[in-house]
């Protein structure tokens, strides 16, 4: 069952989903899934640039607007709707950004929510959903030795949904499986891709820009 942050680690107030999705914990240990005033959660497809001939899709800024108290979590998504969902396949790589801050899929996104899983260069990853401004925790940030560290490092995350079970399935790297179920409403089994970045309150900007690449691999390849 997925499970709110502040359910397992109680309401802290002063955190954000912004904070949450970089994985930064507080110094008591809590994470609080709500926005509170100042936060952001924005889709800007604007950021997030495709080249036609080789179809990897950018995304760069070093704008210290999106810095702050709190940071940004900008994300995009593609016009396909998918129903129900079945596979989704993406090569990804950081090549600059604060190294704790997530960046990966979104996917089932529909209505203003979204399952997604984040990864970092640390060999980190998250899997949750964005509803609106609130995040809930279906699985918290863990390591996996699947995953290759750091910057400009190529990393393929591969997410399927076997429709009879209910199970999905993320494999990073061809490596092994991870499973979760979405249980509780609102229900995710359809709905368009996409990808996210987090830009963490400590970023470098404007000396040091987050920049990340996407390539969707509709074959498996």
């Amino acid at each position: 069952m997925k499970k709110s942050v502040s359910e397992v680690c109680g309401v802290l107030a002063l955190l954000t989903v912004v904070i949450v999705l970089s994985g930064c914990p507080s110094s008591s240990g809590g994470l609080n899934p709500d926005l509170p005033e100042g936060a952001s959660v924005e889709k800007n497809s604007s950021l997030f640039v495709t080249d036609s001939g080789s179809g990897v899709t950018s995304f760069s800024t070093n704008d210290t607007k999106y810095t702050g108290e709190y940071g940004y979590t900008l994300w995009t998504e593609g016009d396909t709707f998918y129903s129900p969902f079945t596979h989704l396949e993406v090569t990804l790589s950081k090549m600059s950004g604060n190294e704790d801050a997530g960046y990966g899929v979104v996917f089932c996104s529909h209505d203003s929510t979204m399952l997604l899983v984040l990864i970092n260069i640390k060999k980190e990853y998250l899997i949750g959903e964005l509803d609106g401004n609130v995040f809930t925790e279906m699985q918290g940030w863990e390591e996996s030795s699947d995953l290759l560290s750091g910057y400009n490092r190529t990393n393929v995350v591969d997410i399927s949904l076997d429709s009879g079970t209910g199970e999905f399935s993320l494999v990073f790297n061809g490596g092994s499986p991870v499973t979760f179920r979405d249980d509780e409403e609102p229900y995710h089994t359809g709905g368009r891709n996409g990808y996210i970045v987090v830009v963490s309150p400590r970023e470098d900007f404007p000396e040091v820009p987050v920049i990340v690449t996407f390539r969707d691999n509709p074959e498996g390849l």
